[in-house]
């Protein structure tokens, strides 16, 4: 029946009579349970928790800062630092803090158990354990028993050690130990020296502070840099504004009084940077603030090290730095420095590393005109454009690499359009239009550069630089300006100098870095450098790098850099102001570089604005900005091996100097086309010496037998247009030293005969090779001879030889046909091709003479051999027959 049911049963569809009420009773005593057994078990571990009280109440101890050779090098905030008790706390700053970051804090246990419930359900939701929900005596525990790292585990030790803080000490001394252990910007930890820091007023002699300046101060605990006053002024003023706020919410101060606090400009209260004694920022400023900033990139924060109590192991080389700072400092070097615009100075960095190890040896990343203590530090933070220095990385070094390029290969260095419009200048209008890979380097062709990386292509060149450590963007692998420096993102001198150490170390780069190891008081080590490096290139392209970037020092475009009978490598560069910015631009100049390096060491300066404009920018009157960037470079290497004895590459102190020779593989041969002869050689010395040429005309008209020096020259070539055909010269080189052009080694000669015909037809000698010294090596002439007596030698003429290059195809064989009548032949064999320079071959010649029985003459003639830079194979055996 509808609506009946059977006598103590469920009626359809519904619940048991008072079900839900005995569920949530169930509920109800389980959660109690659950609380009562939390909190039990809470407190028993309160109780079983480590606890040491008297880290509280030690005085301040000074962070430890160590040299590579492990000796104490500076102290970090041990003689500003003191302790005040709470009498001598203003009582604004008290309130303030206290409505600011625990408004319970005098009512309360030390367990915000709303706010940790409230966090814990975000923080596990999220997974971020971001949440606070901190007391006053869990900040203090987290100050001085734990690090920084946001776990789960480490927020229940918080509140663990807050409940034993609470224990062991009044309010007071817990508000008290709570501001002299908390870090307030700016190099100040306590509130003793953070009111002196920005204020003037040492709280001990009982100087008081006005309500604004206490709730600034408050304002700092929670993002000490954010709201920093000095860095910072209209964020601090607005922080400064909230806790005035929760001063009047919870009843401290009233709305009358936070508004006249509120009126207070930066200015009018006194907002300062008061310096106060401290070993680190008095004594090393430029590699403290290094020192912080890379702290800071490598997960340390400055407040662990402001703390105090910590060793801190880094590579610094005081010498180093010494020389650093003696050059950035101090004004005897000003005029290192290009000058200022518009009364302010141009700015700067420099930082050097070991290539072996990448340890950081000494930095600067500003000059001591306008130096802000924590402010950006150049060497680390500055991203510029590099200019031509990153013709090495992006360029050259794959160039080398890819076995397509080598040091005198010819490179095409004629403005022209690269496609899109893109049609880079050289600096000097007048440049050769072919020059060497040498060449190129040290003299800073733009177009040689351009030209070379569309050869060896862009992804190339792009990824060679990105192994080394240059941040190159998918932009940067679309355009050939890569070539020049135009990445988008830029790179910083900690990168350059980097990525430089490949070419110092034999094609190893290191990591560089500045700390080998942290360590607390209690000797737990709290952050550890893990070695890291990785091949760039091979230890080949490092060495002919290496001995291109001599060049450059010694030559070319930074000679500043030079040091007295060191070896020193490394390239310019420098940066165009932007055309698309307002002025004029004449001689206008963004930065300039220098990266360059010794056997010890590797360096990479930089100089410019921080922000160029018609009213500050660097010009090339009287030097170019790279100029001055090698002049700082060498000056501080100058310093810095002072009593050292000179290295030079390939020769460590305990290895002997590697055997080298000063010319050889000489060879000269005579271009009909020029009318000139091409005197090539080899040199191990590139950079360190230049080369005398010497004539001997040895013909009859011939005036002297005695050789006429007819010039010198740094690159292994020389060309000679002061001749004529049919005459035979002889050509002498001899390497001289660079600065006392004493001789080095051995003179060495070879002799060439010009021939007058261009070998293009029969009747006449063979002719010379084209000239392809450019890439291919070039290819070898055609000579033809004839011989129209009877049994008389056939002229079968030579390959000829290519001058320098790669590739090169062989020379083509001389023919050479006799019309002689029957008879004895005294035919000789007809000569081999001539030996091919570069890698090019010479083919023999081929005599053949016509005539009635075999003469004696029918012998094989004589292959030429390849004996060019290349070293080509040797040329075919001639033929000849009687």
């Amino acid at each position: 029946m509808t609506g009946s049911r059977t006598p103590g049963g469920r009626p359809p569809g519904g619940r048991p009579p008072g079900g839900t009420g005995r569920i949530f009773a169930r509920l109800f005593a389980w959660l109690i349970a659950a609380v009562v057994a939390f909190t039990v078990g809470f407190f028993a571990l309160v109780e079983l928790y480590p606890f040491d009280a008297s880290k509280l109440t030690e005085h301040h101890e000074p962070t430890v800062v160590y040299d590579k050779n492990g000796q104490q090098y500076m102290t970090i905030a041990g003689q500003g630092a003191y302790d005040l008790t709470y009498d001598q706390l203003p009582k604004d700053l008290v309130n303030a803090v206290v409505a600011t970051e625990d408004h319970n804090f005098w009512d309360s246990s030390s367990i915000d158990f709303k706010g940790i419930l409230r966090a814990a359900f975000i923080d596990l939701w999220t997974q971020s354990y971001a949440q606070g929900a901190s007391t006053i005596q869990e900040q203090l525990a987290k100050i001085v028993y734990l690090n920084d790292k946001k776990t789960l585990s480490r927020k229940f030790s918080q509140i663990v050690l807050g409940v034993q803080i609470n224990r062991h000490f009044t309010k007071q001394e817990i508000l008290a130990m709570y501001l002299n252990r908390s870090f307030f910007g700016e190099n100040a930890v306590g509130v003793g020296q953070a009111a002196y820091r920005y204020f003037g007023v040492d709280l001990r002699k009982q100087q008081n502070l006005t309500l604004s300046q206490a709730a600034l101060l408050a304002g700092l605990l929670q993002a000490p840099s954010a709201y920093d006053p000095i860095q910072h002024p209209d964020a601090a003023i607005k922080r400064r504004n909230q806790v005035l706020d929760n001063m009047v919410k919870y009843g401290y101060i009233t709305e009358a009084e936070a508004n006249a606090a509120k009126a207070q400009t930066i200015r009018d209260m006194g907002v300062a940077f008061h310096n106060v004694p401290d070993d680190a920022w008095d004594n090393h400023p430029l590699f403290t603030n290094f020192l912080f900033h890379y702290a800071e990139q490598a997960g340390i924060p400055q407040e662990e090290l402001l703390q105090g109590g910590l060793k801190v192991y880094t590579t610094v080389d005081p010498k180093v730095q010494k020389a650093i700072d003696t050059v950035f400092w101090s004004t005897n070097y000003n005029g290192d420095f290009p000058g200022p615009t518009s009364g302010t100075v141009a700015q700067g960095a420099a930082i050097f590393i070991d290539p072996k190890t990448g340890g950081v040896l000494g930095a600067a990343g500003s000059r001591k005109q306008g130096f802000v203590p924590l402010g950006m530090d150049r060497a680390l933070q500055a991203y510029r454009s590099p200019g031509s220095s990153i013709k090495p990385l992006v360029v050259y070094g794959p160039a080398i690499e890819s076995g397509k390029f080598g040091p005198d290969s010819v490179l095409n260095n004629q403005p022209h359009d690269f496609g899109g419009g893109y049609a880079p200048r050289n600096d000097n209008q007048n440049a050769p239009a072919q020059v060497t890979l040498r060449y190129a380097l040290a003299t800073s062709q733009n177009v040689a550069a351009v030209w070379t990386l569309q050869q060896i292509g862009i992804q190339t060149g792009a990824d060679f630089a990105a192994n080394a450590g240059i941040p190159i963007t998918d932009g940067d692998r679309q355009h050939l300006n890569i070539a020049l420096g135009g990445l988008e993102k830029g790179v910083s001198p900690f990168i350059m100098a980097q990525a430089y150490s490949a070419f110092a170390n034999q094609g190893i780069e290191p990591q560089a870095h500045l700390i080998d190891k942290v360590v607390n008081d209690a000797g737990d080590t709290l952050y550890t450098f893990e070695p890291a490096a990785k091949r760039v290139m091979s230890a080949h392209t490092a060495a002919v790098m290496t001995d291109l970037l001599q060049g450059v020092v010694q030559y070319g475009t930074g000679t500043a850099a030079q040091v007295p009978g060191w070896g020193v490598a490394g390239k310019t560069g420098t940066v165009q102001y932007d055309a698309t910015q307002s002025g004029e631009h004449q001689n206008w100049i963004n930065a300039g570089w220098f990266d360059g390096y010794t056997p010890t060491m590797v360096g990479s300066i930089y100089l410019g604005y921080d922000v160029p404009s018609p009213e500050h920018h660097l010009t090339d009157i009287p030097h170019s900005p790279s100029y001055n960037a090698a002049k700082i470079f060498g000056d501080i290497v100058k310093l810095a091996t002072q009593g050292m004895p000179p290295q030079q590459f390939g020769q460590t102190s305990d290895t002997q100097p590697q055997s080298t020779q000063a010319v050889y593989g000489l060879n000269a041969t005579w271009d009909p086309v020029a009318q000139a002869v091409q005197v090539t050689w080899k040199t191990d010395l590139s950079g360190r010496v230049v080369f005398q040429i010497s004539r001997q005309d040895n013909g009859p008209a011939a005036t002297s037998g005695s050789p006429d020096v007819i010039g010198q020259t740094t690159q292994p070539f020389y060309e000679d247009a002061a001749v004529q055909p049919g005459e035979s010269y002889t050509y002498t080189v001899q390497a001289l030293d660079l600065t006392t052009q004493q001789p080095v080694g051995s003179p060495v000669s070879i002799t060439v005969t010009l021939d007058t015909a261009s070998g293009a037809g029969p009747g006449s000698t063979g002719g010379t090779p084209a000239d392809g010294a450019n890439t291919s090596g070039g290819t070898g002439g055609f000579g033809n001879g004839t011989d129209t007596g009877p049994g008389n030698t056939p002229t079968g003429d030579t390959g000829g030889t290519a001058p320098p290059g790669e590739g090169g195809t062989s020379g083509a064989p001389g023919s050479g046909s006799g019309s002689g009548t029957t008879g004895p032949g005294s035919g000789t064999p007809g000569s081999g091709g001539t030996s091919g320079s570069g890698s090019g071959t010479g083919t023999g010649g081929e005599g053949t003479g016509t005539g009635g029985t075999v003469g004696a003459g029918g012998s094989t003639g004589t292959g030429g051999s390849g004996t060019g830079p290349g070293g080509g194979p040797a040329g075919g055996a001639g033929n000849g027959t009687g």
